[in-house]
């Protein structure tokens, strides 16, 4: 389906917004290129019967051989379900795994109660939902190169710290094994956290979704808190994975807690307002980065004079959607 000016140019506005004017490239009049950040295509579909969403792909795009510039990100398919509030950022890669045999050049998006899920012809149906809004994070920035090696280095940061405050609250520790070589100011988060993940009686799906948080703090075979640490990645992304595990132990009250720049917690509060996540509504809360160094200095230095342990040295704020604070539209749709 074509992309009337009139439905992208809410899109095209935020995206000058965050990373600059763009340029067309291409025959399509839907591939833009947003300086050496990344390239897209822009496909809007109307809701249809059924909560279904119905795309046509320029031929360039589904073309491997295509002439895409180079950027940092690469390129991705825009797909804009009926507003400019609901974009799925698709890498392209991704598309064209989709599309491997696919002559029409279309495809499907159904919305399944909050979750995107995308189908082709001969091919499964994929949850598409983490791709949801999910903008390359800041890269408008006129210093984004230089600071882009600095994301990483602060995600592994405040890994590092959520441990060593978890270990000296007497908590057992866990983060993802992909995790497990990342090291902040020589400290190793192997050596903070626990080798196994303890049987909580969950399912094996379930069991996946918790494996996955950024950060676990573990009393037995009791999760009490459940961190994401959003520094490198679209908040989205962050609060679906807390959101499963709402979804899949809805009797568990585990405290959930996303830790972020102070500077985004207005996004948090904006992503929140999702039908998707109402599951979250008065479980998740927010630290800030600030707030967990202040933490670390605090521990180190009760540490130095003898203390063994410590309790409450890093408190979350209750986070609630519904209390009625303005929020702007970048808000909820960055």
């Amino acid at each position: 389906m074509s992309a009337p000016a009139s439905h992208i140019e809410p899109v095209l506005a935020a995206l000058r917004q965050h990373f600059g004017a763009p340029t067309r490239f291409g025959r399509s009049k839907r591939l833009f290129k947003f300086g050496i950040h990344f390239t897209c295509s822009i496909n809007f579909s109307r809701e249809l019967r059924g909560a279904k969403f119905f795309f046509g792909l320029s031929q360039e795009v589904l073309d491997p051989k295509a002439d895409i510039p180079a950027t940092t990100h690469g390129h991705f398919v825009l797909l804009v379900c009926g507003s400019d509030g609901a974009v799925l950022w698709l890498p392209r890669t991704d598309v064209l795994q989709a599309m491997r045999g696919v002559t029409t050049g279309k495809l499907d998006v159904f919305n399944e109660e909050g979750r995107y899920i995308l189908q082709t012809t001969g091919h499964s149906k994929r949850d598409v939902t983490a791709y949801l809004n999910a903008a390359p994070e800041d890269s408008a920035a006129n210093n984004a190169d230089a600071e882009a090696p600095e994301k990483p280095r602060v995600h592994s940061e405040i890994q590092v710290g959520l441990a060593k405050l978890g270990r000296a609250e007497g908590c057992h520790v866990w983060v993802p094994a992909g995790d497990r070589n990342v090291k902040f100011a020589d400290e190793s988060l192997r050596d903070l956290t626990c080798e196994r993940l303890p049987n909580f009686g969950f399912d094996e799906s379930t069991r996946r979704i918790v494996g996955n948080i950024d950060v676990l703090w573990l009393e037995g075979n009791i999760i009490r808190r459940a961190f994401e640490v959003e520094a490198t990645t679209s908040i989205y992304s962050g609060l679906l994975r807390l959101n499963d595990l709402v979804l899949a132990q809805p009797n568990n009250r585990i405290e959930l807690v996303i830790a972020a720049d102070a500077a985004r917690k207005r996004r948090v509060v904006g992503q929140m307002l999702r039908p998707t996540f109402r599951s979250l509504s008065g479980l998740c809360g927010f630290v800030s980065f600030d707030d967990v160094r202040a933490g670390v200095e605090q521990i180190e230095t009760i540490q130095k004079k003898g203390a063994t342990r410590v309790h409450g040295m890093l408190r979350a704020e209750r986070l609630d959607p519904g209390s009625g604070a303005t929020l702007d539209v970048a808000d909820i749709r960055l």
